[in-house]
């Protein structure tokens, strides 16, 4: 579904990805792990048009991304849940909700609505108040739900659970497994908890200094004990 050749990109005169490739099967978590500083914010952000690859190219279904405006994307198939659970505060949780499908071109559905709070009932308890009051867990469900309203193909979420507790952490994880499985959505995943995003994921990528060192099966991965130690920290 989503495939990474040969991709190089960075800030200024510091290179952060270099030569990096991978590829996002259809219906699959693909987990990108490895330590903080290693590049795996920066190739979200380089697939989905925020960063400019100095080489290198991305496709979605086939389809030559890299000459695609970050606008554009939405419409395409590829939605981004940055790190951060960036809402709009002033807004409502609906109204936030909505911008999802607005970024797609379209208008969300009374029945895209109602699955969205079928998946997190809180969010219809807050549908109506503004979004600045939200907890964090209740933010990463906002921002992850607008995500879902643009009818993505491939989600690109990174560090969802930073900063949450661990109750949580599994809600979300337990839910973004049952989106793959139940509706076929392709999910890249940027963890720093390793074990966690391993726990839910077909298979991972390890970056170390903007470099692809490893890519394997999630549950290889997760019992080499010599690779949890040197890249994962676990």
């Amino acid at each position: 579904m989503l495939t990474v050749e040969s991709l190089s990109a960075g800030y200024g005169p510091v290179r952060a990805l270099t030569d990096v490739s991978l590829t996002a099967p259809e219906g699959e978590i693909t987990a990108v792990l490895g330590a903080n500083g290693a590049g795996k914010t920066t190739l979200l952000r380089t697939i989905s048009g925020l960063i400019r690859p100095t080489s290198g190219t991305v496709t979605l279904a086939g389809r030559d991304l890299s000459r695609q405006s970050t606008e554009d994307l939405p419409a395409l198939g590829l939605a981004h849940v940055p790190e951060g659970r960036g809402v709009l505060a002033e807004l409502t949780v609906e109204e936030n909700l909505r911008l999802g499908a607005l970024g797609g071109g379209r208008r969300a559905t009374g029945e895209e609505l109602a699955r969205v709070y079928k998946l997190f009932p809180v969010l219809r308890e807050r549908g109506n108040g503004l979004a600045h009051v939200l907890s964090g867990g209740e933010r990463q469900m906002l921002v992850i739900g607008r995500a879902l309203l643009s009818r993505p193909k491939v989600l690109l979420l990174d560090e969802p659970s930073l900063g949450l507790a661990p109750k949580i952490v599994t809600q979300i994880f337990d839910l973004l497994r049952g989106l793959v499985r139940d509706d076929g959505l392709t999910v890249v995943l940027v963890e720093q908890n390793a074990r966690s995003a391993l726990s839910i994921a077909d298979s991972g990528v390890v970056l170390n200094l903007g470099r692809v060192v490893v890519r394997e099966a999630a549950a290889i991965l997760a019992e080499d004990d010599g690779l949890r130690h040197a890249y994962l920290g676990f």
